[in-house]
């Protein structure tokens, strides 16, 4: 079974995935894509985890630290991101955290991990953005983004041909910029997201 998710929680999905393990499937996960192998029912407990990009040694004794207190790890690559773990020690409430102060620092490690991405991303779009303007004209303004002189008076035959031949470099031009920008606002709201949940995972540790 493959199920397309999104979270930017970790307890929701700990608790989905959880849900999933007591109805009998274990996840793996690439992208946003889960794919499910089915289990004994109610036998295993999942975990998630998540930490930057790690050397190849590294990420051998983090898994070995994991794998000596009994856990297994299920997806996640050195690369950095998501690590999902399960235990079928058969203890319902098992954590690989020791205390809930550890466990809100995946919040903070994730915070650190977009906010590397948004900073070259932005600077871009930032330099970018005075050559875009001038090479799409008004934004919103879609007959702007057509430079073919006289594209707009024509009619019929020719003015299908040439609006069909320059439609793909107006999808790069304005497309491109699109993206980034929209990655950037994704990416912020993202951080700004997970930072409440950071303040309050560390809430319920104090508390």
């Amino acid at each position: 079974m493959r199920i397309f998710k999104m979270f930017v929680d970790f307890d929701k999905e700990e608790a989905w995935l959880n849900e999933m393990a007591g109805r009998g499937q274990l996840v793996t996960r690439a992208g946003l894509l889960y794919t499910f192998a089915p289990i004994p029912p109610g036998s295993a407990v999942i975990r998630v985890d998540h930490q930057p990009s790690m050397k190849a040694e590294d990420f051998d004794d983090y898994r070995s630290l994991f794998a000596d207190a009994g856990w297994q790890h299920l997806a996640g690559t050195r690369g950095g991101g998501e690590q999902y773990f399960a235990s079928f020690s058969g203890e319902p409430n098992v954590d690989i955290f020791s205390e809930n102060g550890s466990k809100a620092q995946r919040y903070r490690r994730a915070i650190a991990t977009t906010s590397a991405l948004l900073l070259p991303l932005f600077t871009i779009t930032v330099a970018l953005w005075s050559v875009w303007r001038e090479g799409i004209g008004n934004l919103l303004s879609p007959r702007d983004w057509y430079l073919t002189p006289g594209l707009w008076q024509r009619e019929g035959w020719e003015f299908a041909r040439a609006f069909a031949f320059e439609t793909p470099f107006v999808a790069l031009r304005v497309g491109g910029p699109a993206f980034l920008i929209a990655s950037c606002l994704v990416m912020l709201a993202l951080i700004a997201y997970q930072s409440v949940l950071y303040r309050r995972a560390v809430a319920r540790a104090n508390g």
